[in-house]
Parts: structure tokens; sequence; C-alpha cells
């Protein structure tokens, strides 16, 4: 076949998404045309689609060394460094297309994000105003400079700037951002009606973006099939894995969405003795290994081998190895994901001494924090895109945790959202004793801390950069009309928490 044949096959391999096919033919065509800029390009494209992230920026710095302005490599360089957080490599490179092509609208786009997801609002302003300068009234830079003005709590400028925009079936993501912050605006500047209507439409929007084959109902079926098995459950019959080859045991910090386990795990990691590993997959890692070696039946954890108990262990701590930069055996490491809280009998079947640390907030404003937070949608974030879903499967975790703490003697610690903003010293000192550590003063400026990470990657992250408010306990309350559909689910939790 010749190279001319070849490139088309590659090309027509690469737009159906064969990426390993693509990968062979331009691999292919390099052995005879090894400096051809588009070949490279296109590998290098290719590669990241497969997750080979390193292997691309090979091949995309070597098309850069054949021509170094070649715009498209130089962003696609962006993209990839961006995709594995090296995010000051990613600045240069669309700072250096941006050299080239001044007007070039996605560079400064994906330039404004990454300032705003780690928290650099300088530097976000500054582009912001360099974008201006070049694109004027761009629909795009009026967003960043809307979500800027909101993160400034100018909430006026914000709702003025971002309700005189909108945007197209073809910008559907921007346009769910737009409403999503106008909601958030309308809501610390009490016109309630108005935020809801907006968190509601950012929530269909998010139904039309959704994947077809996302179901939400497979995510309760999974809590509730858990429920009836520990319900069942003979305990005397469940095995112990108290196996004295693995003396580690995982601490973890779970709970309901939007309960505040950003805000605890952001206060403990100024702690110098504590290191949280945020909303990695560790855990459901461990429950896929679970899974294949019980056919997806609980009923055949008991007949797991200590062997494969041992096994399961150690791949666990090496996956939460992965994450670490520079291990220190004098620190402990947390694992925080919420949903976890789900899989508690399955960690205790491999973890039986592990530690918990459950955050609680006022049912209320948890199922009503959720509904306004667009999250990415999956199984679980799917309940999430209207009140009664969200209730629904608030109720449905709640019940399978009190399952847990009656069947299990749970080594847990329960932390109250609203007693951290109340004081957090009093709230915190408990929880250090716990995981058997000091006071540290740094835990007071847990702020500083946030600030100063590199990006946090959840939904709270532009709210635990600043110090404590205390506006987001009760904010039901302002929402009395709409969350009275879902009081009568959530009422038994509100007494059972004492609330």
């Amino acid at each position: 076949m010749e190279v001319k044949e070849l490139f088309g096959s590659a090309l027509q391999e690469h737009k159906k998404r064969n990426f390993l096919s693509a990968e062979k033919l331009y691999k292919q065509i390099l052995k005879t045309y090894p400096n051809e800029v588009s070949t490279l390009n296109n590998l290098g494209t290719v590669l990241k689609e497969l997750g080979k992230n390193k292997e691309a920026i090979f091949y995309y710095e070597k098309a850069l060394s054949v021509k170094p302005e070649d715009l498209i490599t130089n962003y696609n360089l962006g993209l990839t460094f961006a995709s594995i957080d090296e995010f000051q490599k990613s600045i240069n490179y669309y700072e250096k297309v941006i050299k080239i092509d001044e007007k070039h609208i996605q560079s400064y786009q994906n330039l404004m994000d990454i300032y705003e997801k780690t928290n650099n609002h300088e530097k976000l302003e500054e582009i912001i105003i360099k974008a201006k300068s070049y694109l004027k009234d761009n629909p795009i830079i009026k967003l960043y400079e809307g979500n800027l003005l909101y993160k400034k709590e100018k909430f006026d400028e914000a709702i003025n700037n971002l309700e005189s925009i909108s945007f197209d079936f073809n910008k559907i993501k921007q346009e769910q951002l737009r409403v999503s912050t106008l909601g958030k605006c309308y809501d610390r500047s009490k016109h309630f009606d108005k935020a809801f209507d907006n968190f509601s439409h950012a929530n269909r929007i998010s139904f039309k973006l959704k994947n077809k084959n996302i179901n939400k109902d497979l995510y309760l079926e999974k809590v509730e099939n858990r429920n009836i098995f520990f319900n069942k459950l003979n305990k005397k019959k469940w095995p112990s894995s108290k196996l004295s080859e693995s003396s580690d045991n995982p601490i973890f910090i779970i709970g309901f969405p939007r309960s505040g386990t950003t805000l605890l795990d952001t206060i403990l990691s100024s702690h110098p003795s504590i290191e949280v590993i945020e909303e990695k997959s560790m855990v459901p890692k461990l429950i896929g290994s679970l899974n294949e070696l019980t056919k997806n039946k609980l009923e055949n954890l008991k007949d797991i081998s200590n062997d494969q108990v041992i096994t399961l262990r150690n791949n666990y701590f090496k996956n939460l190895n992965s994450h670490i930069k520079d291990k220190d055996n004098s620190k402990l490491y947390i694992d925080k994901l919420p949903l976890n809280i789900i899989y508690v009998g399955e960690i205790l079947r491999i973890f039986p001494d592990a530690k918990f640390i459950i955050s609680l907030r006022h049912p209320c404003d948890c199922v009503l924090s959720c509904f306004m937070q667009t999250f990415e949608i999956n199984n679980a974030m799917a309940n999430f895109l209207n009140l009664e879903d969200s209730a629904k499967l608030y109720d449905h975790v709640m019940k399978l945790w009190t399952q847990y703490i009656s069947v299990f003697d749970i080594n847990y610690h329960e932390v109250k959202y609203e007693n951290i903003v109340k004081d957090l010293e009093k709230t915190i000192k408990p929880v250090l004793k716990f995981l058997e550590l000091p006071w540290n003063d740094n835990l007071l400026e847990f702020s500083k801390t946030a600030k100063q990470k590199q990006q946090i990657k959840t939904p709270s992250y532009d709210q635990v950069i600043k110090p404590i408010y205390s506006e987001a306990s009760g904010r039901w309350k302002m929402y009395e009309k709409q969350i009275s559909i879902v009081y009568p689910i959530l009422k038994t939790w509100i007494k059972k928490f004492s609330y």
C-alpha cells in the first residue's frame, strides 16, 4: 500500500475512532516519512485518546522540532498537558498559540478555564482583558467574566453580564455554565425563585447532554441490593479478614454528595501529618476486582480466600500510592470519595479495621445543594437532576449506612457540617483524636492551604478557598416552597440526625 493510501486509511480509522488501528497505520507511515508533521500530530492525537499521554507528547514535540510554529500541534500539547494536570506547561503552549493567532478563542477559553480552576483570579482577569482587546464582546469571554464577577461577590454586575448573553445549541455546555452561574448569583443576592428556575434550566441541559446509556435507576438498584443483602446477613457466618500479613488499615471520608466532605478534607489536609487523596477511584477499582471474584453476587463475598484478600489489599494500596507524589511514611493518607459510603460492606470484607469519617449535613440542605450543582453525569449523579430523585437517593443511601452500622462494629466518627461552621476547632479536635493526631493551628488557616493547591477537583473548589461562611447552613429554608415536595421523604432523617 502506498503512503498516500496508508494516510487515507489512517484518517478513516481515526474518524471512526478505531484508534488502535489508526495508531498502527500512522506509525507505518512514519517509518518512511519520520518527519511528516500532519502524521506526527495525528498520531499524537490518537495516542492521547488511548490514554498514552507521554507517548502523545513525544510525537507532538517531534512535530514541533520540524515545525515550531505549527498552531495545531502547539494547541494539542496545551490540551495534553492540561489533561495530566501539568498546568504551567499547558499555559505556555496556549500562550504560544495566541502569539501565532491572537484571535484563537479556544486557547483563550482554555487559559481562562485553567486560571479559574486553579483559583488564580488575578491571571484570569488578565487573560479576560487581553481576550476582550482582540475579540471584543465574544460571549465566551463574557461568560468567564461573569463567573469571575460572581467569585468576587459582585452579584448584580455578574447578573447583568450573564443575562446579556446566550448560547445556541452548538454551545450547550457554555449555556449550562451561564445559567448555573446565574442561579448562584440569584441565590447569593436572595432572588430565590429566579435562582431555582436557573438551576432547573441547568439540570434540563444536563439531561440533554447525558449519555443515553446512563440510567439513574441502576444506581438506586445497586444501593437497594446492598441494603437487602446486609439486612439478611448472619454476622456470625461472616468471615474475618484480620490477617497478620497486612497491618495497614485505610481511612475513608464518606458521606452523601454536598454534605461537607470537601470542606472537611481541606481542613484536614492543612495538618502536616495528613494528606487526603481526593475523588480517586481506589475503591471503585477494588469493587471491580471483587465483582470479578464474586461474579457480581454479594453472597459470594464470604467465599473469597485469605490469599485473595491479601492480593486485593495490596492492589488497593498500590493504586493509592500511585496518586501520592512523595510518599511519607509519617503521614496518614485518607481516601475521600463521598459515595464510597455505599461500598462500606465490601470495604469491611477486605479491611475489617478500616476507619471511616462520615460527613453529615441537614438532609434538606444536602439534597437542595445536589440539585443546585452541575455534576458530570453518570448513573449516580443522574439522580440529582430533580429534587425528587435526589431525595430518593438520599433516603436509599442513608438507609444503607444505617444498615451497615447495625450489622458491623464499624470504627467511625461522625462530623456535622453545621458544627464545623459554628466552631471549627471544637468540631475537628475529636476527629484528630479519632485519627490519633495532635491539634495543629494550621487547621484554622485551611483556606490558605486550599488556595495553594493547584486544583481542587470537586464542585466545592470555589467555596473552600474562602473562610467559612454560614449562609450555606439552613439555605433550604429559603426554598421551602420547592423543598416541601420532598420534605416527607427527608423528615425521618432530619429527626434521625437530630436536626
